[in-house]
């Protein structure tokens, strides 16, 4: 299926114009913090182009403004990657991985005592998400950061016992999966404002954060399906409906489009209610989130038009990553540890 025609969005896409340095940016960034040390993993990484996700995730952002979005979700995805790999059914030694990273959140950007560089270099982005913020944005995002670690525990478990969750199930399980909520908060800090906490609470805006999260990972699930279902994931919703329905892939997309299309016309009028339920004060920042609400939906679909994360699949069996990057150096005498020996693929 093609992922730039089967689905359209009524938001225009719009990329930074400093993309293309912040590529060049993200790759050192990733040399100097020891997360890129073989040449299969850099391939991939710019194989991915996560910092073109984050320039039209985040069009208006440039510089050290984008740079540390980019760096954030090159974090995430590197996780993902990693619990995706030989740990995907193993919920104890995810919950340890997990529990790493929660440590570096609860001490200001701490790395426990013999991290690897996946986890020293979510201590460098914390300290940069942590200066200047006010400590409920930081309590906020410190929570959609907790939401996303402990969503990896419970997938774990999921697969050990080979449970396929019911739609509800899931869509419970993907909103804090799916990393969504803590990137929106990068765009406020990209932008330089803060959603102020009686704004994040009112219902149209919890509402259409709700909405973006779900297009966006729907999209996502549809785009990865083939990625997933080779690595024997069962956390997907092409896959849930396929279950629940008895239906083939074709219909189960159908359903999906349908799906989407409703949430989009729910977003566009929640959107026109917005600045009628918030009061003077919060008009201005009303329409900044909503504003980095459209452009997560339009930015991803734009990203998933281009990056090769989906269409160049790892092998199976085979780490997304083949460094392994929770492992501290020091444990393998100051050279990376490999999982085994590669060519770039």
């Amino acid at each position: 299926m093609p992922q730039d025609t089967a689905f359209t969005l009524p938001f225009g896409a719009v990329t930074s114009p400093d993309a293309d340095a912040a590529r060049n940016r993200s790759l050192l960034w990733c040399r100097r913090q020891g997360l890129i040390a073989d040449p299969v993993d850099e391939v991939r990484f710019l194989r991915w182009d996560i910092s073109g996700l984050m320039a039209a995730w985040n069009p208006r952002a440039s510089g050290a403004q984008l740079d540390l979005t980019v760096d954030a979700v090159v974090v995430a995805t590197f996780l993902d990657d990693h619990v995706d790999g030989p740990l995907a059914d193993q919920p104890d030694q995810v919950a340890a991985v997990c529990s790493d990273f929660a440590t570096v959140i609860a001490t200001g950007g701490r790395p426990p005592a013999g991290a690897g560089p996946l986890i020293r270099a979510f201590g460098d982005v914390w300290r940069r998400l942590a200066d200047g913020a006010s400590p409920a944005w930081l309590e906020r995002t410190g929570q959609h950061w907790q939401w996303y670690l402990g969503a990896y525990t419970q997938e774990a478990h999921n697969r050990a016992r080979r449970r396929v969750p019911t739609r509800a199930e899931y869509a419970e399980l993907r909103r804090r999966s799916g990393f969504v909520y803590a990137m929106i908060d990068l765009g406020q800090k990209a932008y330089g404002f803060e959603l102020p906490r009686r704004l994040y609470a009112d219902a149209v805006v919890r509402r259409m954060l709700d909405i973006t999260a779900d297009v966006v990972d729907t999209l996502n699930d549809v785009h990865s399906v083939e990625k997933e279902e080779s690595r024997g994931d069962l956390h997907n919703l092409v896959l849930v409906i396929e279950n629940e329905l008895g239906c083939d892939r074709a219909d189960s997309v159908r359903e999906i489009q349908g799906m989407i299309s409703a949430w989009c016309e729910e977003f566009l009028a929640l959107e026109q209610r917005l600045l009628s339920t918030v009061g003077l004060r919060d008009t201005a920042t009303a329409l900044r989130i909503a504003d980095c609400m459209r452009t997560a939906m339009s930015g991803y679909l734009e990203w998933s038009r281009t990056t090769r994360r989906y269409s160049h699949l790892v092998p199976a069996g085979e780490p997304a990553l083949v460094t392994d990057l929770v492992t501290s150096p020091r444990s393998t005498h100051g050279h990376p540890h490999l999982w085994w020996g590669h060519t770039p693929s």
